[in-house]
């Protein structure tokens, strides 16, 4: 035996139901669900009934778990599949009429795919795709992990109240939907820090003066009763890739009168070589943190994962595979093979799906024999056996590589037929070994340059000059109120003020800017939500002052109620 392994997948969408339908509303949930989770519930299933035990750890964000419950999206998503098989029909018809007859059998493998996708949805998984996952939870295949609330980026929230409140509305949803608490989390965006004096980077003057030392993010997971979570490989190291981000970043907090101690701490720390990615580890950043049990580190193993999430040099790239970015211009839908990785939209060639699937194999073959590699290395240096921990997020499987799915169900059928490597899942791996070594982490995260820069950056750092006073505002008021005897308008009023803090927090915003994604789209976005939470605030505010509400206070909570009615059951006293 030479260790461990296990897939580690990140589920996550922002709350687009209900804003907008294409091309980033509520059809980028619908496209997730069909083109993903669906696809991934199916090799589960079918892995399931061939006794194949296919453990695995997944992680599902609060807001998309309520998302994908609410009663709003079973009849969107089979309106979503339909218009998908009539676009198909639409195609095989048009292609007889322009004699690109070649092209027909694949308008009928998509007609059959959202057909099957449809029928599955509706009749094997009784419209309710978090309830088919809860499954494979009591099976003990899968290790439902959860995650911030609305993915908000931990390293720059602006106190610790805000991280908690992620946290733990994250539990409690969780709790919700798979009926049992959750021992791991994914950081949003692995974004972690350490414990140290801290203050925000950019913001208004007054909000710059909040300075205080602030609990390392582990030591809030140990409150919170969370046992692990995972990063990404460079920060176990101990060493922080200095990119040419990093330059941009200081001299930006620079133009800002910022201070950028917290950025230049990052560079304290030393890299450690002995680290193995292999081994896990216990987490503390101070000795004065809270007593009990570490918070243990799954650490991102990057010679494995590159070769999945790499369209240059990882399997996604291959020549046979469904070309992702070259869509027909009537509907959508894809009909080419990568062809070539320096090939041109205009000369991609027609794809063979018989010709991808057997690619699949080949490439599950060559990934177990790279775990195997990676595992005996560690053994030769160690002594010892390790675990390969291999990170992704889930939407990478189906939607941006098609054969995903069908890959992860070969990998899976592989491991479970060798001898030298085991299959397990992070809740399974810990409950059986315990870290033999706790040490410090630098602050960082997965994101582009190994820190922040994707998330605070020129082209972001207003919305947190939006944020932190919103932030400081939105605390501030939660402190005024007694919240077992506030009547029941005002507690509604700031627990709807609540949600829409969650959701200015969402990270998703500053990471679709940065990528030059939807821009339009998210900074509408953001701005609905700020200017809905100032709304609440004023009102509260009044409320507070003696005010009495009338129907147009009546009227405007029930308006922003009704857009975001996310997390239901959502508790005012997470954040004192």
């Amino acid at each position: 035996m030479l260790g461990t392994f296990t897939f580690v997948l990140h589920t996550h969408l922002p709350y687009v139901l209900g804003h907008g339908k294409w091309p980033h509303g509520s059809d980028w949930l619908c496209e997730a669900v069909a083109e993903c989770y669906i696809p991934i519930l199916k090799e589960l299933d079918r892995l399931a009934e061939a006794r194949v035990p296919a453990r695995i750890s997944m992680d599902f964000t609060p807001v998309l778990l309520e998302q994908l419950a609410d009663e709003r999206f079973p009849d969107v998503f089979i309106d979503y599949c339909n218009e998908r098989i009539d676009l198909a029909e639409q195609d095989y018809e048009h292609f007889f009429q322009t004699k690109e007859l070649e092209l027909r059998p694949l308008a009928l493998m998509w007609h059959t795919f959202y057909s099957e996708c449809k029928r599955s949805f509706e009749h094997t998984f009784k419209r309710n795709i978090v309830a088919a996952f809860r499954k494979h939870v009591e099976a003990g295949t899968l290790d439902a992990m959860t995650s911030g609330a609305t993915h908000g980026y931990f390293p720059l929230l602006l106190h610790d109240e805000h991280i908690r409140a992620q946290i733990k509305i994250g539990i409690d949803t969780h709790e919700r939907h798979f009926g049992i608490k959750p021992t791991g989390i994914w950081l949003p965006e692995c974004g972690y820090r350490p414990r140290y004096n801290w203050h925000p980077p950019v913001g208004p003057a007054d909000v710059q003066k909040v300075y205080r030392e602030r609990a390392g993010v582990e030591e809030i997971l140990a409150e919170c009763g969370l046992e692990y979570f995972v990063v990404e490989g460079t920060l176990t190291k101990g060493g922080i890739p200095m990119t040419a981000h990093y330059q941009i970043f200081e001299s930006y907090l620079d133009e800002l009168h910022s201070s950028n101690e917290w950025v230049k701490m990052q560079m304290q720390f030393e890299e450690h070589g002995d680290r193995s990615l292999a081994d896990i580890y216990g987490v503390k950043s101070t000795m004065r943190g809270l007593p009990g049990k570490t918070p243990v580190v799954f650490s991102r193993d990057r010679r494995t994962s590159e070769q999945v999430w790499s369209g240059r040099i990882g399997y996604p790239g291959d020549p046979a595979y469904l070309e992702f970015h070259k869509k027909h211009h009537n509907s959508g839908l894809r009909y080419w093979r990568v062809t070539g990785q320096k090939t041109g939209l205009g000369e991609k060639k027609i794809y063979d799906e018989a010709a991808a699937t057997s690619k699949t194999l080949q490439h599950a073959e060559h990934f177990v024999a790279l775990v195997k590699e990676t595992l005996r290395e560690h053994k030769s240096k160690t002594g010892r056996n390790g675990i390969v921990c291999s990170p992704f997020d889930t939407e990478l499987f189906g939607h941006w590589w098609f054969e995903g799915p069908q890959f992860l169900g070969k990998v899976f059928e592989r491991l479970h037929a060798d001898r030298d490597v085991a299959l397990t899942n992070c809740a399974h791996y810990l409950a059986d070994h315990q870290p033999r070594q706790t040490i410090a982490l630098p602050e960082g995260s997965w994101g582009d340059g190994g820190g922040h820069y994707v998330w605070m950056n020129r082209d972001v750092a207003w919305t947190w000059d939006d944020i932190y006073p919103l932030e400081e505002r939105f605390r501030k008021l939660v402190q005024k109120i007694d919240p077992e005897n506030a009547n029941t308008f005002l507690r509604n009023v700031m627990t709807q003020a609540a949600r829409e803090l969650l959701l200015v927090e969402s990270s998703d915003w500053q990471f679709i800017i940065t990528t030059k994604g939807a821009i339009d789209y998210s900074t509408k976005r953001f701005d609905e939500h700020a200017a809905n939470l100032r709304l609440l605030l004023e009102l509260a505010d009044r409320l507070l002052e003696g005010g009495e509400p009338d129907a147009e206070d009546e009227q405007l909570l029930a308006q922003i109620n009704t857009a975001n009615p996310l997390f239901g059951e959502l508790k005012i006293e997470y954040w004192l």
